[in-house]
């Protein structure tokens, strides 16, 4: 599927965010991470993430990395 060129405008809607879905949903379950289909539709992480959440029937993976505290990186 050919990826839409990047509209940074605020909202993305109709048929354009059909696309974005479409392709998000299809890498996703694939096992892409939300960040690389973000950097290959030049839209921000939270803007996949959105999309994953709201316009598909796709179940978003749990983020599987562990936050560090400052003391741990002592």
């Amino acid at each position: 599927m050919e990826i839409p060129y990047p509209n940074h405008s605020r909202y993305v809607l109709g048929a354009e965010r059909e696309r974005y879905a479409k392709i998000a949903a299809e890498r996703y379950a694939a096992g892409a991470s939300i960040q690389a289909i973000a950097d290959e539709l030049g839209r921000s992480r939270s803007f996949v993430n959105g999309l994953l959440h709201r316009d598909t029937d796709v179940e978003v993976r749990p983020r599987s990395v562990a936050r560090r505290s400052v003391s741990d990186s002592r």
